[in-house]
């Protein structure tokens, strides 16, 4: 089984491209959170997937004890609307176990599901996985 291509890494996080299941991986890390680090982990995931063509994602939510409301306005409002313009994105989703961090994340939720947003919540890699190659790449 070939290993994932780093395509990007920061301070903040890794994105990978996972060749087997033509999706991209944003893996966060523990680390103290960074708003211009989180805008340009999230701006590399947009340009790894114009440059491969894939439209699944698979995000492990970061290990924030909140959701910064800065960030989660810049998704919303500005990184959302040009995502949207590559097309249908399937977006796998595994949340962060912090009950406090669980809270500012259902609140996202809810935005996506205004956005029309395709996404699912896993409890595993391996259910978010699954969900994301029973999508279509049309």
């Amino acid at each position: 089984m070939p290993s994932p291509a780093i395509y990007f890494e920061n301070t903040l996080a890794v994105i990978t491209q996972e060749s087997r299941g033509r999706y991209v991986r944003v893996r966060w890390k523990r680390v103290l959170w960074d708003l211009l680090a989180g805008q340009e982990a999230m701006n590399s995931l947009l340009e790894c997937l114009l440059y491969s063509g894939w439209k699944k994602v698979l995000i492990k939510q970061p290990p924030l004890r909140g959701f910064p409301l800065s960030y989660h306005t810049w998704l919303l409002y500005d990184w959302l609307p040009r995502a949207q313009m590559l097309g249908t994105v399937s977006y796998a989703l595994i949340p962060p176990q912090d009950l406090s961090a669980h809270v500012g994340f259902a609140d996202f939720l809810s935005q996506l599901h205004r956005f029309k947003i395709c996404y699912f919540v896993a409890n595993s890699r391996e259910q978010a996985v699954a969900w994301l190659n029973s999508q279509s790449t049309d």
